[in-house]
C-alpha cells in the first residue's frame, strides 16, 4: 500500500511539471492551428486540414450546389474543382451566385428568386393578354402579334414576331411588286430580278416581263433559251458552220459532223478534197473519170502515159504517142487519126 501511494505521488508530481506549450506542441507540431489528427501534414505549417472540393463543370468559379464534394489533401483546382459550392446551374457559366440578375425568367444569381431586380418589375407582364409576356412578345399591345402567330403578309405587322420583311413573303430579298417592290412572284424565292432565267420552264424567273428570255451575251442573236450552247463565243450558235476544229460549232451535240457529208469515211478535216463526192478521198485509186480520185491535186494523172496532157479518159485515142490527141492537126494521107476525131484524114 505504501508503495502504491508513492507511485501515485510520483505521477501527480510529474504532471504538475507539463506546460500548456508542451501540450500544444504534442498535438500540433507545426503550430498551424490544425491538430495532428486532421492535419494533412503536421510538419508543414502551410498545409492544413483536408479540403472539401466541389465540381465546377461550367468553369464559372462556383461549385455545383447539392454536390457531395470530394475531401482531399491535394489541390484539385487544376482538375475542375473549387472549394465553394452554391451554383444552382453548373451547366451554364452565366448562372452562379456572383452573376447579375437579368430579366429572363431565370434565377441568374442562384438566390432562389427570379427576376427580382427593380429593372424587371414589368418583365412578366402580358398587357395584350395573348399568353406571351413582354420579354418575348414583340408587340405586347397587339394580341394578334406573338411568337409563331399566323403571319398575315403585306399588312405591315409582324404577327409571328419573326422579324421578317412583311412585304417579302418568300424571303429572297425583294419585296412584292404588288406593294411597290420588284419581285414579280413573292411566293417563290427563286423568282426575283437577280435570278438567272431558266429556259423552257414557262416562268419569268428574272422578272423581266418575258418567259425564257435569257440574255444574248455574245451577240450572235442566239441565247441559251434558243439553242446557243456557248453564249460566250459568237462563233458558236445553231446557225454556225461546224468546221474542222473539234468543236460543236452548231450546237447539235455532234462535233465536225459536216466534214464527211459524202460518207466516204474522210472529212475535209482529214483531207477529203470534195466532201460531196464519195469517189474522191485520199488514197482512193485513180480511175479514168476526169476526177481527182486520190485528192492529190491532179485528175487522171496515171492515165496520161505519153505526157501530152490528154488521157484516154478525156479523148486521147493513142496514149502511147504524144503526137496523137484531140489538140493535134490531122495529117491527111497517112492513115493515122492524129486528132482523135474518129477519121484518119479529116
Amino acid at each position: 500500500m505504501a508503495a502504491l501511494f508513492c507511485l501515485m505521488l510520483s505521477l501527480f508530481g510529474c504532471i504538475g511539471f507539463i506546460t500548456k506549450e508542451e501540450v500544444s506542441l504534442a498535438t500540433d507540431r507545426d503550430q498551424d492551428g490544425v491538430g495532428y489528427l486532421t492535419d494533412c501534414n503536421d510538419a508543414d505549417a502551410t498545409v492544413g486540414a483536408n479540403t472539401k472540393w466541389y465540381p465546377d463543370a461550367d468553369g464559372d468559379g462556383e461549385g455545383a450546389s447539392g454536390a457531395s464534394g470530394t475531401v482531399s489533401c491535394d489541390d484539385l483546382s487544376a482538375n475542375g474543382f473549387v472549394t465553394n459550392d452554391g451554383d444552382c446551374n453548373d451547366a451554364d457559366a452565366s448562372i452562379s451566385p456572383t452573376a447579375t440578375e437579368a430579366c429572363n425568367d431565370i434565377d441568374d444569381n442562384c438566390n432562389g428568386a427570379v427576376d427580382e431586380s427593380e429593372a424587371c418589375l414589368d418583365h412578366n407582364t402580358d398587357a395584350d393578354g395573348d399568353g406571351f409576356t413582354a420579354d418575348v412578345d414583340c408587340d405586347d399591345a397587339n394580341p394578334d402579334a406573338y411568337p409563331n402567330a399566323p403571319e398575315v403578309w403585306y399588312d405591315g405587322v409582324d404577327e409571328d414576331c419573326g422579324g421578317d420583311d412583311d412585304f417579302d413573303q418568300d424571303g429572297d430579298g425583294f419585296e412584292s411588286a404588288d406593294y411597290g417592290g420588284e419581285d414579280c412572284d413573292d411566293t417563290v424565292a427563286a423568282t426575283h430580278p437577280d435570278a438567272e432565267e431558266v429556259c423552257d420552264d414557262d416562268v419569268d424567273n428574272d422578272c423581266s416581263g418575258l418567259e425564257n428570255d435569257a440574255p444574248d451575251a455574245d451577240g450572235d442573236l442566239y441565247t441559251a433559251c434558243t439553242g446557243d450552247c456557248d453564249d460566250a463565243d459568237p462563233a458558236i450558235s445553231p446557225s454556225a458552220y461546224d468546221g474542222c476544229d473539234a468543236v460543236d460549232n452548231n450546237c447539235d451535240g455532234r462535233i465536225d459532223e459536216n466534214d464527211d457529208l459524202d460518207g466516204d469515211g474522210w472529212s475535209t478535216c482529214a483531207g477529203d478534197c470534195i466532201d460531196q463526192d464519195a469517189r474522191m478521198f485520199p488514197g482512193n485509186p485513180e480511175v479514168c473519170d476526169n476526177l481527182d480520185n486520190d485528192c492529190d491535186g491532179d485528175a487522171d494523172e496515171d492515165f496520161d502515159l505519153d505526157g501530152d496532157y490528154w488521157t484516154s479518159c478525156d479523148g486521147d485515142c493513142d496514149d502511147t504517142d504524144p503526137n496523137i490527141n484531140p489538140d493535134q492537126v490531122e495529117i491527111t494521107g497517112d492513115a493515122v487519126d492524129q486528132n482523135c476525131n474518129g477519121s484518119t484524114d479529116t
